[in-house]
């Protein structure tokens, strides 16, 4: 796997590419648990010179972490709980509200990771849009939306499902959010955003 690099804060190519090298062995092993458990636990160094783009990589391992097993079935709809976990960081269930994502808190690490105040607010945003979606009309809704690029308009913005997928989070060096974890939740609450837009369409 090839990622695009960076010229500053970057993942450690060889970290990286030692990592990947060790996880197609546990695959070709059948050593699923395994994969699951050093994906969820995985940190790599950032370094000041070149290195691996950290969004690229993460969203890489992600995919792993989608996969479903043969007894899983798939959700059709694209709403879903989050459940920050050991045994496993996010569970596909068929809803997921604007409450429960306030009560929930993302898993803390004392090594590298997202910056957790600027976490805190962006799903605190992620939470007023689905807000609004939930206690909307149909026309409310369309008329919310019709607003949003009105410069004028005192009309709430809503957050779209790409600016939830491309956020860029601050990485502390010794404390904070799990990476892993959080670059998940992100990936699941853009597809149950992209479900509320297209569905009021």
């Amino acid at each position: 796997m090839h990622f695009k690099t960076v010229q500053t804060n970057g993942y450690k190519i060889s970290e990286v590419d030692h990592f990947l090298r060790k996880l197609n062995k546990w695959q070709t092993d059948g050593k699923t648990k395994t994969v699951s458990t050093k994906l969820q636990r995985i940190t790599f160094s950032l370094t000041i010179k070149k290195g691996y783009d950290p969004k690229e990589v993460d969203d890489y391992l992600d995919s792993f972490l989608s996969q479903k097993t043969p007894s899983q079935k798939s959700v059709s709809n694209p709403r879903m709980e989050l459940n920050y976990s050991t045994g496993q960081v996010l569970t596909a269930t068929p809803t997921i509200t604007s409450q429960r994502l306030r009560e929930l808190s993302p898993p803390v690490v004392e090594e590298i990771g997202y910056e957790k105040a600027e976490v805190d607010n962006f799903l605190n945003l992620i939470a007023d849009t689905l807000q609004i979606f939930e206690e909307s009309t149909d026309e409310e809704i369309q008329k919310i939306k019709a607003d949003q690029y009105d410069p004028n308009s005192e009309t709430p913005k809503l957050l779209s499902a790409d600016q939830i997928r491309w956020v860029l989070f601050t990485v502390n060096d010794s404390d904070g959010y799990d990476i892993l974890a959080i670059d998940a939740a992100v990936n699941r609450l853009s597809d149950a955003l992209e479900y509320h837009w297209r569905k009021s369409e």
